[in-house]
């Protein structure tokens, strides 16, 4: 199949980024233009226009997406045309469509009205795409620093706030040896194996003993820390929590959910279908990992008081829980993982969603005690917020319990119960730092003087609405979910992956 049908949905993406930043360069706003000052009314018009045109883009991509699904590629191109790689665009636009659809209120608050956001969104997933889809290490690096850029500008987007321009720049100098990390392993894998290809470089690895290989070793063991690195695992997740807080909210709720699904992802593929034949180069690495994952970030989570910085440290830890579907290595595991990206995408949209609208304009209200009384005073709001919070807990019936389960037994299934026992205590533990946050909402009542979100627009409840259901579906009915998911991983060319018993069948 020609490459330019394998990449239809980037270009529709590159296409529609083009067009906002030539339509900025050439067009007036209305009212005026460079002479005569088009106002905030022409600003609101233009972002209006950019937000609606970045949203049907991101819609045309994902059903050129769907129609890719029957399409094929052979196993050693540049790009994948697999159920993998569908069911990660899925992922990665649903979750883009979701934070564009939220972001509009908050950047209206701020007065951001740039059409270089809705640029760098588009440019930042044409590179997510590109990472989960590429089968060639140089490729692959490609999409890494299409994303990377892109999210490294929109994090310091508020040039005026010291707190944007310091975690963009942190952001920047730890991606930046992170980068360098991913070059210098790939240089390594390609004088091990002779080859950029994964498909093909997977041969080559089944054909050895790759434990014997220090050059492939040290490529893949490069490899791994610069992904650790994107992902934000523990311990190169220092940058995560500054950046975080730092960044524009919408920015925040983009790299929790684009960024970290996509080098996820990303990570899963390379490591259990295309250096599957090297897992015990790799895996006690992405063992301890998990481990350190799960523990570390949730620790420092009882102690925070800002409910943006909580959820950042949150996300750390939703990193490690993922990595034992990477451990696991079995069908089960990494459809589970796939399932648990799409229920933590989700959730984290609607919850940076509703941070950002209690926060207030410059975010001055995003501490705990700013949510006292939430629950009553805006009663839509805090509902939604329990929901989501219950799922990032691991509450039945919600979705990130189910895909909490699913991670469990694919842990058990592979005889880790190392990982499942650290699973089930650290989820115990984020109970705390989660429901402190419920109660709050519901039994302690606001002062007089509290700040009292304004009531959220229509369609901002419309999208919130959507999340908490999609959250509560995935919850009642996960079956049909996983199977599908199941069904894209059958599909998927595999030369080294890891090969485990039959799993049982769906709880």
């Amino acid at each position: 199949m020609s490459h330019w049908v394998a990449f239809l949905p980037e270009v529709v993406l590159s296409l529609a980024a083009m067009f906002i930043l030539m339509r900025d360069a050439f067009v007036r706003p209305d009212g005026g233009g460079a002479a005569g000052g088009a106002g905030a009314g022409g600003d609101h018009r233009r972002m209006s226009v950019d937000c609606l045109v970045t949203l049907y883009s991101i819609a045309g991509a994902l059903i050129a997406s769907l129609w890719l699904m029957d399409a094929s590629a052979p196993t050693d191109a540049m790009i994948a045309l697999d159920g993998f790689r569908v069911a990660a665009d899925v992922i990665l636009l649903g979750g883009a469509l979701l934070v564009v659809s939220l972001s509009r209120d908050y950047l209206d608050r701020e007065g951001l009205r740039s059409p270089e956001f809705h640029a760098l969104i588009l440019l930042a997933l044409v590179g997510m795409m590109v990472l989960v889809a590429a089968r060639d290490l140089i490729l692959l690096f490609v999409g890494l620093e299409l994303m990377s850029i892109s999210v490294y500008v929109l994090t310091g987007f508020v040039r005026k706030n010291p707190r944007s321009s310091e975690a963009s720049l942190k952001y920047f100098i730890v991606g930046a040896f992170a980068s360098a990390f991913v070059v210098y392993g790939i240089a390594l894998l390609y004088g091990a194996t002779g080859t950029t290809r994964l498909a093909t470089a997977a041969e080559v690895i089944a054909a050895g003993p790759a434990g014997g290989d220090l050059l492939l070793v040290a490529g893949i063991g490069l490899l791994l820390i610069g992904f650790a690195f994107k992902i934000a695992a523990v311990p190169f997740h220092m940058w995560a929590p500054d950046a975080y807080d730092g960044a524009p909210t919408p920015v925040t709720s983009f790299m929790a959910t684009g960024v970290k699904a996509a080098a996820f992802i990303a990570l899963l593929r390379v490591l259990t279908v295309d250096l599957g034949g090297a897992a015990e180069v790799w895996k006690g690495a992405v063992w301890w990992l998990a481990i350190l994952t799960m523990i570390v970030p949730n620790l420092v989570a009882l102690s925070q008081q800002d409910v943006k910085r909580m959820l950042a440290y949150s996300s750390v830890a939703h990193a490690g829980y993922l990595l034992v579907g990477v451990v696991a290595a079995s069908e089960l595991g990494r459809s589970a993982s796939l399932f648990y990206l799409a229920a933590y995408t989700v959730v984290t949209a609607g919850s940076f969603a509703i941070v950002f609208h209690v926060a207030g304009r410059g975010d001055r209200n995003q501490r705990v005690r700013d949510y006292r009384g939430l629950g009553w005073r805006r009663p839509v709001l805090g509902v939604a917020l329990l929901v989501f919070l219950l799922s990032l807990a691991g509450f039945p019936p919600t979705a990130g319990f189910v895909g909490k389960l699913y991670l469990l037994r694919a842990a058990v299934d592979a005889g880790e119960i190392a990982l499942a026992v650290t699973l089930v205590l650290t989820s115990l533990v984020a109970y705390y730092y989660y429901l402190r946050v419920v109660w709050k909402m519901y039994f302690e009542a606001a002062p007089e003087d509290a700040h009292t979100p304004p009531s959220p627009r229509p369609g901002f409840n419309l999208v919130i609405g959507t999340c908490v259901a999609l959250i509560l579906l995935g919850g009642l009915f996960p079956g049909r979910i996983i199977d599908r998911a199941r069904d894209a991983l059958a599909d998927t060319p595999a030369p080294g992956m890891v090969v485990q018993a039959e799993d049982p069948p769906s709880p």
